[in-house]
């Protein structure tokens, strides 16, 4: 797997970062920053440091007004996980079956 289709998988790695793609993806929208520390455990730079990574791994993006950051889901970069996934662990799936007949 190539640098760059890892590194979302690798930014899926810490739970915090879990916990706050699927918030944003259950909001089915955009979600502000201070929604976010409402339902994540951790300090504002914490924080900022987590959406950072997200927002570096293409899995989200960020509209700023004013002071207010809002986030939300690049759902285009989810599918292409998803595909991603499919295609690696399904090509690779039959090689290693052994007949037990």
């Amino acid at each position: 797997m190539a640098d760059d289709e890892a590194l979302p998988f690798r930014s899926l790695g810490d739970p915090i970062r879990w916990v706050i793609l699927r918030h944003i993806g259950r909001a089915r929208g955009e979600v502000s920053v201070s929604q976010l520390g409402d339902v994540v455990p951790v300090q504002q730079p914490t924080l900022s440091y987590h959406l950072a990574v997200l927002r570096e791994a293409g899995l989200i993006e960020r509209r700023k007004e004013s002071r207010q950051h809002f986030y939300r889901i690049r759902p285009e970069a989810i599918r292409e996980l998803a595909d991603l996934l499919d295609t690696s662990l399904l090509r690779n799936a039959g090689a290693g079956e052994q007949s037990t007949a």
